[in-house]
C-alpha cells in the first residue's frame, strides 16, 4: 500500500521524549442542565474534635485510602503544624461530608486533616516536628502532651457541613465540585471516588495497574496521585457501557462518568471480567497499530511525541474493543493506512480537532470519524 503522506514510519517509532506533563488537558466541561436548589439539604453542624474522633474510632467516618487521593499528600511537617494550629487556637477550615447514610459519613473535603488527627490522637503514631511556635513540644506524641493541651484538641470546635438525606444523588457530585475550593482541590476523579466507594473504585484501580495500560500510557506518578489514570479507564468503561449516540451534552461529562461509576458498583463479576478482557484487548490493539504513539495526536511534519489525549483514548479504545481478533490482526497489517488517515484528519479537519479537544463537545463526530478510519482500513 502506498504511503500517501510520505511518512517514514521507521523514524516515527524511534524514541522521542514527551514533556513531563504528558496528559493533554481538555477544555473544562460546563453543566448545561441546572438543578433545583430547593432539593439540596445541607446541615451546618459545630462539632468538637473529640466527637469526630469517636466517629472515626468506631468506623463511622470512612477514611479509606481508596476513598479520595493518596495519603502521602501531606508531609510530617504539615501534619505537625495542623496540630500546632489547633493548640494555638487557629480556626480550621470547614469540613464537608456526605451524611445521607447516618451510620457511615463520607468525607469529601478535609480528609488529610482528619487523617492527621486520627494519626496523632487515635493511632498515636505522629511525632511533632518543625513547629513554629510551640517548639518545646518537638518530638512529642499525643500521650506526651500536657493534659491541658490534650483537652484543647478534644474540645476544639470545628464546622462540619453535612449533605443530608433528601439530596438527590445526581446532584451531589456537582454540589461538592462547587465547594471544592480550599487547599489542594480534589480532581474530578477524586470526587467521583469519594462519592462512589466500593467495587467501582477497586475495579478502576485494578485496570489502571494492569501491565497493558501502564505500558501504553506511561502516566507519571504525579498524575496517578490525582487519579488521572483512573479517569482514563473510566472513560473507556463509560462509553463501552453507554453508546456515544446516547451521550447527553446537556448533562456534561461529569454526569456521564459518575453514572458509569454507579453502574460499575452494581455489576456482576461476569460483567467485570468481560470489560476487563475488552479493555486489555483494545489497549494492545492500539499498541500494535500506533506503538508508543497510541492515543496521541500525530502530525506529518512533527515527530515529537504529543501528550496523551483522554478523548482519543476513549474513542480509539472503545472502537477497537468492538473488533474481533481477525479484524485486529488485519488492522495491524494495515497500520500505515490507519495512521495516514488519522494524520489527515488531525491536519485538515478543524471540526475533528475541536472534537478531541473538548471532552463533552462533538462526541458523536469524533467517534464517527475514528470508526470511519477503522472501517475504511478493513475494506
Amino acid at each position: 500500500m502506498s504511503n500517501q503522506n510520505n511518512i517514514n514510519f521507521n523514524s516515527l517509532y524511534e524514541d522521542h521524549e514527551v514533556e513531563q506533563d504528558e496528559i493533554e488537558l481538555l477544555e473544562e466541561d460546563l453543566i448545561y442542565e441546572p438543578f433545583d436548589p430547593n432539593l439540596i439539604r445541607v446541615d451546618t453542624r459545630p462539632l468538637t474534635i473529640d466527637l469526630v474522633l469517636k466517629r472515626i474510632k468506631f468506623n463511622e467516618i470512612d477514611l479509606s485510602p481508596k476513598f479520595q487521593r493518596q495519603d502521602d499528600i501531606w508531609t510530617p511537617t504539615a501534619e505537625s503544624r495542623l496540630i500546632e494550629s489547633i493548640l494555638i487556637r487557629i480556626p480550621l477550615p470547614a469540613f464537608y461530608m456526605d451524611a445521607t447514610n447516618d451510620n457511615k459519613w463520607l468525607i469529601i473535603d478535609g480528609k488529610q486533616r482528619l487523617s492527621t488527627l486520627k494519626k496523632f490522637a487515635i493511632d498515636k503514631t505522629l511525632t511533632l516536628q518543625n513547629l513554629e511556635f510551640l517548639t518545646h513540644l518537638k518530638g512529642k506524641k499525643y500521650d506526651e502532651l500536657p493534659r491541658n493541651y490534650q483537652r484543647r484538641i478534644e474540645e476544639t470546635y470545628i464546622t462540619v457541613y453535612l449533605i443530608d438525606k433528601g439530596t438527590p444523588p445526581d446532584f451531589t457530585y456537582n454540589i461538592f465540585r462547587r465547594i471544592n475550593t480550599l487547599g489542594v482541590p480534589l480532581s474530578p476523579q477524586e470526587l467521583r471516588h469519594a462519592l462512589n466507594p466500593g467495587q467501582a473504585t477497586e475495579f478502576l484501580d485494578k485496570l489502571a495497574k494492569s501491565e497493558e495500560f501502564k505500558t501504553v500510557t506511561n502516566i507519571t506518578k504525579a498524575r496517578q496521585k490525582r487519579m488521572d489514570d483512573h479517569e482514563f479507564v473510566l472513560g473507556f468503561i463509560a462509553f463501552y457501557l453507554m453508546p456515544y449516540e446516547t451521550y447527553l451534552t446537556k448533562h456534561g461529562r461529569d454526569y456521564f462518568l459518575n453514572e458509569a461509576m454507579i453502574r460499575i458498583n452494581k455489576m456482576t463479576q461476569d460483567k467485570l471480567y468481560e470489560i476487563e478482557d475488552k479493555f486489555k484487548f483494545a489497549i494492545m490493539t492500539a499498541y500494535s497499530v500506533f506503538d508508543k504513539y497510541s492515543f496521541r495526536k500525530i502530525f506529518n511534519d512533527n515527530q515529537k511525541m504529543q501528550p496523551i489525549n483522554k478523548a482519543l483514548f476513549e474513542v480509539w479504545s472503545v472502537t477497537f474493543s468492538k473488533l474481533n481478533k481477525q479484524e485486529a490482526e488485519l488492522l495491524k497489517q494495515r497500520k500505515d493506512k490507519v495512521i495516514n488517515e488519522f494524520i489527515k484528519y488531525i491536519e485538515q479537519d478543524e471540526e475533528f480537532v475541536k472534537s478531541i479537544s473538548q471532552a463533552a463537545d462533538k462526541v458523536n463526530y469524533r467517534f464517527q470519524t475514528i470508526e470511519k478510519i477503522v472501517r475504511d482500513a478493513l475494506l
